[in-house]
């Protein structure tokens, strides 16, 4: 069946689910801690790859010290978006262009003329927020806001808080469902990933028909 055959697939040619086995292992490594502060923190600023890939098997390989890998994330992850509004603010022209353009947006202008212009402080809000709770690409929402001067109070409590807030769902929750969870992804792994893709779906078109049924919103 065309399940089957996405089935095989996803395990025999991404092989995905032992890279999964192979992060949990590493993992419970002791400088694990270190890496997973240095991951978090340069995520917030230019690194592209979402650091719930060391996040979530620290959780599972390290069950009873879930807080300690929630608090660690979370630091390195405000600290990093704090980094990358100062380089908005300082050093756009020099470091930000860069960082738009290794993260494949040629163009920084356009994306940063659809909040200059358009987007009331309610509508960057929640941007922020859906971005700050989401894997999406916080870093070049965190350096906008410092290269068109939002209010840096309101956006440090805002990346603290959805960063935070996302970090400790996902160490308390793997932490206690872990290796259930595991079981189940090794049963069904395509329909994880399948899960997975769908949920990033559904938050984008969340986005979407907000933006349609409350354009208001996003018009200054």
């Amino acid at each position: 069946s065309f399940f089957n055959y996405i089935n095989s697939n996803i395990h025999d040619k991404l092989m995905l689910k032992n890279l999964l086995n192979k992060l949990i292992r590493l993992a419970g490594h002791k400088l694990a801690r270190y890496f997973l502060a240095v991951w978090c923190f340069f995520e917030n600023i230019f690194f592209p790859f979402p650091s719930d890939a060391i996040v979530i098997p620290m959780s599972i390989s390290k069950p009873k010290k879930w807080f300690e890998t929630f608090m660690i994330a979370s630091v390195a992850a405000f600290l990093g978006s704090i980094v990358a509004y100062a380089i908005g603010s300082f050093m756009f022209h020099k470091l930000g262009v860069l960082i738009f353009e290794l993260s494949g947006i040629d163009d920084p202008k356009k994306f940063l003329s659809v909040f200059y212009k358009k987007s009331t402080m309610i509508a960057f809000v929640i941007i922020l927020f859906v971005s700050g709770f989401t894997p999406l690409p916080f870093n070049l929402l965190a350096i906008t806001s410092g290269f068109v001067g939002f209010n840096f109070f309101l956006f440090a409590a805002t990346a603290l808080f959805t960063r935070s807030s996302r970090y400790f769902l996902l160490t308390y929750l793997f932490s206690k469902y872990g290796p259930k969870i595991q079981r189940q992804i090794d049963k069904n792994f395509a329909s994880f990933v399948m899960w997975v893709i769908g949920s990033f779906a559904i938050v984008i078109a969340g986005m979407y028909l907000f933006y349609i049924k409350f354009p208001q919103y996003f018009v200054a």
